[in-house]
């Protein structure tokens, strides 16, 4: 009888745990953070990753986004295919067609830009281009965002500048690169880069020119910390 009224307590207890571990979940403590996501931190975190964490909160902390945020796009014929492949990544049969692209796309004629966003700056623009989908990807996913070499865009649309840059993904806890967030992946591999007037906070933009994929950024943050 002891016993029984013992695996009654016991199995009792665990079902009260599962119950409470499965709302923590659900239990926001911030807008982007749950109270399970909060105890996983202080079980896994390292002090780089306590310190990247910081970091990455005082960056949103000063980048607000504002649902009012209007971000301009410049129409491209062919937005498909404005984008530059890896073709060492790619089946055999694109690796053809990509190679005509990139041949039509004149990169000779490219000028690297001297004034360009930093791994911060673009960052930051996107996350107010991305009305704040980026900031869940940041904190909960460990992602920062690099940014590779910039070429001058004369589609400056009456700003004071634009370039145009590929983007990485950079995976804090697997120090290396990925693809694409995990779950939605609403992010592009390449971006424009403008400042309003001289001096002003880089904004983002969808790409208006085609741009060669950046082997070298890859290659910069592939396993490396």
């Amino acid at each position: 009888m002891k016993s029984n009224k013992t695996k009654m307590i016991l199995l009792g207890t665990v079902a009260v745990l599962i119950v409470l571990l499965i709302a923590s979940n659900f239990i926001y403590i911030t807008p982007n953070e749950t109270l399970l996501y909060k105890a996983q931190q202080y079980v896994t975190y390292s002090k780089a990753d306590w310190e990247n964490y910081e970091e990455n909160k005082r960056i949103l902390a000063n980048n607000p986004t504002d649902g009012n945020i209007q971000t301009e796009v410049a129409a491209v014929v062919s937005p498909d295919d404005i984008y530059s492949l890896d073709t060492n990544r790619v089946a055999p049969e694109v690796v053809a067609s990509e190679l005509e692209k990139i041949k039509k796309a004149n990169f000779d004629r490219l000028v690297e830009a001297k004034i360009r966003p930093d791994h911060e700056d673009a960052q930051a623009a996107l996350i107010r281009h991305t009305d704040g989908r980026l900031t869940d990807v940041i904190i909960n996913q460990k992602i920062n965002i690099k940014v590779g070499k910039c070429y001058d865009n004369p589609n400056t649309d009456g700003n004071y500048n634009c370039v145009s840059c590929m983007i990485l993904l950079y995976n804090r806890d697997k120090k290396d690169w990925q693809e694409a967030p995990d779950g939605d992946n609403f992010l592009k591999p390449a971006y424009d880069f403008y400042q309003p007037s001289k001096g002003d906070i880089w904004e983002a933009k969808d790409l208006t020119m085609r741009i060669p994929f950046d082997y070298d950024l890859y290659k910069k943050f592939e396993g490396k910390e």
